[in-house]
């Protein structure tokens, strides 16, 4: 169904503290990508932190910590399917970028948002 694991979102309230406990306690290159967001890779996947506006309702909402994993898939269609026939809530398939995005429901996910992609056309 799925292929492969792509990335943890992290939402915290300061990614300068973020950055330096992925630095000092797990030797993690952390790239900072804008003031908001910073980014640790891990092979083909990656963990991205995420403060500021990008992830105030999420720490609003939940707290602060995992804020949702991403997985990419074959084929989006059979995963939806696959999904529906077991009795998980998705979303409607949505196009982010060059990907095609579902949204399953958090509470088929112990609460964590979870999204599967495609990059079909």
């Amino acid at each position: 169904m799925t292929q492969r694991f792509d990335r943890l979102d992290i939402a915290t309230t300061d990614l300068a503290d973020a950055t330096r406990l992925y630095e000092s306690n797990f030797d993690f290159t952390v790239r900072r990508e804008s003031l908001d967001n910073a980014t640790i890779k891990l092979g083909d996947a990656e963990i991205r932190l995420r403060s500021g506006a990008a992830a105030a309702d999420l720490i609003a909402a939940t707290g602060e910590g995992l804020a949702a994993i991403w997985l990419e898939a074959d084929d989006l269609e059979t995963v939806a399917a696959t999904l529906r026939q077991v009795g998980v809530a998705v979303a409607p398939i949505r196009r982010e970028g060059d990907r095609r995005v579902l949204a399953v429901d958090p509470e088929a996910a112990n609460m964590v948002p979870l999204f599967i992609f495609d990059r079909k056309p």
